[in-house]
């Protein structure tokens, strides 16, 4: 058949409008785009109006693919006191069990929760420490630590549960939080055990927390946010420490503490 006696279909003018109208939205996006991304020149900052009316439609944050994103990182350093051979209380610098964990990561894909327990151990006992009345953290971040005798050891639990309602009487959140304080205790004192060298008789613990800048302050090289620490107060340790656990450490120390 000849195309030529072949009628033609006339495209309906509603259609050219549409057509065009799209045409100039994808234009106006693509330009939009390149301005938004494009470096810092003379032509972007007199584009500023654009950039700043478009911002909020082309612009993504931190949490672009991961909608609950943590703002803070959270960290559990450690510090020890032991007896020198003149008797006297020695106490150690601050060593940061995550910090240790994390050089463990670096270059594995898929890495053993075994290397984030501090991270784990830090953030649930923070949850049951913002449970506590403002007087009763001010308590649990005192020394847990009484004279008996000549020598000391750790408070008792009755006395210390019995000051802690005197505050407020909400027995199940200072029960929880003083039995996870029991088990920080004994995981500080086994890596202060392994880390120091020494016969541990105290121990504290730090949870730090750091912000990165948020994303519009992404690229300034100057911390937008400061640095917050919580310091808990001395615990006697008085763990029977198990020879297996500490060479585990031993191991994890020597690989990538050292």
């Amino acid at each position: 058949m000849d195309t030529k006696d072949t009628p033609q279909t006339a495209v309906p003018r509603n259609a050219k409008i549409a057509a065009v109208v799209a045409l100039l939205l994808v234009a106006a996006y693509v330009f939009t785009t390149l301005v938004i991304v494009s470096p810092a020149s003379a032509f972007r900052s007199s584009m500023a109006p654009l950039t700043s009316a478009a911002s909020p439609y082309f612009s993504q944050k931190w949490n672009v693919f991961a909608p609950s994103i943590m703002k803070t990182n959270i960290s559990l350093r450690v510090q020890a006191q032991w007896r020198n051979d003149a008797g006297e209380l020695v106490k150690s610098e601050w060593a940061s069990i995550t910090g240790v964990e994390q050089e463990a990561v670096p270059g594995n894909a898929i890495p053993s929760r075994i290397q984030k327990s501090s991270w784990n151990a830090a953030l649930i006992y923070s949850k049951r420490y913002a449970l506590l009345s403002a007087p009763q953290q001010e308590i649990v971040r005192d020394t847990f630590i009484e004279r008996s005798g000549e020598g000391y050891r750790a408070k008792r639990a009755e006395p210390l549960i019995a000051q802690l309602r005197d505050e407020e009487d909400n027995a199940s959140d200072i029960v929880r939080f003083l039995r996870y304080d029991y088990m920080l205790k004994e995981y500080a004192t086994n890596f202060a055990t392994a880390y120091f060298d020494h016969d541990i008789e105290r121990v504290r613990w730090q949870i730090l927390r750091t912000q990165p800048n948020d994303f519009d302050h992404r690229f300034q090289q100057t911390q937008q946010f400061d640095d917050r620490a919580v310091t808990f107060g001395w615990r006697h340790a008085d763990d029977v420490i198990d020879p297996e656990t500490i060479a585990v450490y031993d191991d994890v120390i020597e690989r990538y503490a050292r």
